[in-house]
């Protein structure tokens, strides 16, 4: 009984040791602060600095697939005027962010969401955009098309008046 007591006790203190010596999980709203601060970085740089850090990004991910690579992957597609933004593809890596259940809100689950709705709001944007530039295109065939038809009202008169002219010069 004696040495079963001894044995709980050292494997209790191993437990405990090993306990401390674990790092403890990262605060996830620090972990989404310094991803904000590297997109912040990464939009302050120059196109071939963006691309390198946007290959970096696409490694880490491809090497290691979680939330937090997702979203540094994500932000760095979403970098203004950058060439290889896929708003698709950032739908579905930011999709991919669920929030764990029963667990209190998740500082990546929400900033994944707000990008997600601007995505959403800035696609809406342009399709009302497009939708506007159409409409104007039409109205330009339309306009192109009445000048058109008032030019040959012009030539048309003026053909008249010439043959007019004409006439009244032969007696």
């Amino acid at each position: 009984m004696r040495r079963v007591r001894s044995l709980s006790a050292a494997v209790a203190v191993v437990l405990m040791g090993g306990c401390a010596s674990t790092p403890p999980p990262p605060d996830e709203a620090h972990e989404v602060a310094g991803v904000l601060a590297n997109y912040e970085r990464m939009a302050t740089l120059k196109a071939e600095e963006q691309r390198r850090e946007f290959n970096a990004a696409q490694a880490a991910y491809d090497r290691t697939t979680n939330d937090t690579t997702r979203l540094n992957l994500a932000l760095a597609m979403l970098l203004p005027r950058a060439p290889w933004r896929d708003d698709s593809r950032v739908q579905l890596l930011l999709g991919a962010i669920e929030q764990a259940p029963g667990k209190p809100r998740s500082p990546r689950h929400d900033l994944a969401q707000l990008l997600l709705k601007q995505l959403s709001e800035r696609q809406r944007a342009q399709r009302d955009e497009q939708r506007k530039v159409d409409q104007l295109v039409i109205q330009l065939r339309e306009e192109r098309r009445k000048t058109e038809d008032m030019q040959q009202k012009i030539e048309s008169l003026r053909a008249i008046d010439r043959e007019m002219g004409m006439r009244r010069k032969v007696p």
